[in-house]
């Protein structure tokens, strides 16, 4: 069916090309959003949305900002359906879910490149700024077609935020730690550029639970620095660059092999380097666009170990990717063709070397079937190197209307196996499968006067060849044990959600997830990382220059490990953040975790209590 799809797909595209110069149509402007005093362009790394459809939830800088935290991983936590949890403070690694997937299954692609950790599969963004994006997209089931492989349980991806033209910005986290950021941007000619430094340090606190001896404050320290520009070269043809460079130090717990629970660990520290780089060149014809871009993106993760030289290790990670795209707009139809290669070099230190790379084929195709019913159509081939070619294909119908929006979408992803998987000594298997999955999602939204918008989903996923361990007597796996292709699992999530509800002065808005099935066929156990439920709710009140913001958060028990015999306790946050605007200057000041939970979201670990989280800026 997918073969058919892509065929029929290049089809159309083709033909349509053929007959640009017959075609007067016009394409519409590109679509603006505002950073501040700036007005940008979408990037020309991100696919344009009116043919690929748009996210199925996205959250903003100014939310982001008013949540009272650094970092992504803590501010995105409970929003947009998405739950993060963070073994510690800052830094530390965050393990996301979402509709019953988590971990190596969820993709995340910041400006363009997706930035999984190859060894584990994993996303790591625990040492991101809030300071950093613009806006956080949530792409739920198997809508990573738009990416490729690296994911089968959807995809977050994250914007970078054009530098305003002056911002001063002081803070503290409540610890005593504290951080400055400035930003400006100047007018040369027809170019706008931009720059951000940023340094954020913190003593932490100790992200091991009390009970286990545990007193140790893990530090974290951030420094960052950011560089865009953009320019029209001619009227039609414009030049995006950007980039950003992030150095963080973060202090980890040691673990007790015997419970397998952190201690106490004065000497191990992890340092992580990262850069990017983007250029883009948008070419905007009578009929579409043409779209030129690359990215490099390398990383270092280093453990050091003063005590125990034998417990460090070093990983590095070079990526880059190119790709060509071509958008067409005919009547009420449009198209997008794009061929983009990949190519990745990952090293851990000691063990392995590897180097592989991805060519894709990506088709899009946009149908305005009647007036309130539209039609978005996405397939992909892709051809990595070392390992079969897969097709993935994602089909969406949104009807919308003044008061109702109603949707239903189906597709199908894969994951490559991750390095670790497939080539770690003792434990790897080359020969590993890639992970499938199949999603439907349904959702209805209506808008109900004097209430707001209400919207109900539900996505089931289909998934096989999961990825786990299994004990072996072959004498190559030194450890007993070695990577397999173990299980398969329907899962099923339920959403509800609130927004632009104003009642009596105030905004409501909020999110309700239900898991309700999420057991593996063959050995009938939970999946692990996934709470049985969770909550999000943020109440807003504006009165003259001042901005009340009410966060309330809450979720379910969660197993944490696939014999499921550890489980992690229900627990609850409620913060209050308040912003006081000035002519060219705005405070605030934020009460975190005002009922003083410290429950631990993961086995073993606690988190911060009630704290005071201040910050000023200045505008000039």
């Amino acid at each position: 069916m997918l073969r058919t799809l892509f065929v029929t797909l290049l089809f159309c595209i083709s033909g349509s090309f053929l007959h640009a110069a017959e075609d007067t149509a016009q394409l519409q402007p590109p679509a603006d959003f505002d950073l501040g005093t700036l007005t940008v362009a979408e990037p020309s790394w991100n696919h344009p949305e009116e043919i690929t459809g748009k996210p199925d939830g996205e959250t903003y800088f100014e939310i982001l900002s008013d949540t009272g935290k650094t970092t992504i991983s803590e501010a995105l936590d409970g929003q947009m359906g998405i739950n993060l949890r963070i073994s510690g403070g800052a830094g530390h690694i965050a393990a996301i879910s979402s509709g019953g997937l988590s971990g190596n299954k969820i993709l995340v692609v910041k400006d363009g490149m997706p930035i999984n950790d190859p060894f584990t599969g994993s996303p790591d963004i625990g040492d991101f700024s809030t300071l950093q994006y613009d806006k956080a997209e949530l792409w739920k089931g198997n809508r990573a077609t738009l990416w490729g492989s690296s994911s089968i349980g959807g995809t977050l991806r994250l914007t970078s935020r054009f530098p305003d033209s002056g911002r001063l910005r002081l803070w503290t986290d409540g610890f005593g730690g504290n951080g400055r950021a400035v930003e400006t941007s100047i007018y040369p000619g027809k170019a706008r550029i931009g720059i951000r430094l940023s340094q954020f340090t913190t003593p932490g606190f100790s992200a091991a639970a009390p009970e286990n001896g545990n007193s140790e404050r893990d530090a974290f320290e951030l420094t960052s620095g950011y560089v865009a520009m953009e320019t029209d070269l001619r009227k039609d043809l414009q030049l995006q660059v950007s980039a950003e460079s992030n150095e963080s130090m973060t202090d980890l717990d040691g673990f007790d092999f015997v419970s397998g629970l952190p201690a106490d660990n004065l000497t191990f520290r992890q340092k992580k380097l990262g850069s990017q780089f983007n250029i883009g060149l948008t070419s905007h014809l009578n009929n579409g666009e043409l779209r030129l871009a690359h990215i490099f993106n390398h990383s270092t993760m280093t453990g050091i170990d003063e005590s125990d030289p034998f417990n460090e290790f070093g990983l590095e990670v070079s990526r880059q990717k190119q790709s060509v795209s071509r958008s067409y707009q005919a009547g009420s139809s449009s198209y997008l063709g794009e061929i983009a290669r990949t190519e990745t070099r990952a090293e851990n230190h000691g063990l392995f070397v590897h180097r592989e790379s991805d060519l894709a084929i990506f088709l899009a195709a946009q149908n305005q079937l009647r007036k309130e019913l539209r039609a978005n159509i996405t397939a992909r081939y892709d051809d990595p190197q070392n390992h079969n070619g897969v097709f993935t294909g994602n089909l969406a119908l949104v009807r919308t209307g003044p008061q109702f929006e109603l949707s239903a979408a189906w597709g199908q992803a894969f994951r490559m196996p991750a390095l670790n998987e497939r080539y770690y000594p003792a434990y790897g298997d080359p020969g590993l499968n890639s992970e499938h999955s199949t999603s439907f999602g349904l959702t209805a939204a209506k808008k109900v006067a004097d209430i707001g918008k209400i919207a109900v989903s539900a996505t089931r996923y289909q998934v096989r060849d999961l990825i786990g361990t299994t004990s072996t007597a072959d004498p190559a796996y030194t450890w007993g044990i070695k990577a397999a292709n173990l299980d398969r699992a329907t899962l099923i999530s339920h959403q509800l959600s609130l927004s632009e509800c104003k009642l009596a002065g105030f905004e409501l808005s909020g999110e309700l997830s239900l898991m309700d099935k999420k057991k593996l066929a063959n050995s009938g156990k939970q999946v692990p990382g996934i709470a049985d439920r969770q909550a999000a709710f943020s109440l807003t009140r504006n009165i003259a220059r001042t901005k009340y913001s009410l966060h309330t958060k809450f979720w379910g028990s969660t197993w944490e490990d696939a014999e499921n015999t550890r489980k992690a306790s229900p627990d609850h946050e409620l913060s209050l953040y308040i912003r006081r605007s000035f002519k060219e200057c705005s405070f605030e000041i934020g009460v975190l975790n005002l009922t003083n939970s410290e429950k631990a979201r993961v086995l073993g670990y606690t988190r911060p209590g009630r704290r005071l989280a201040l910050a000023l800026e200045a505008f000039f």
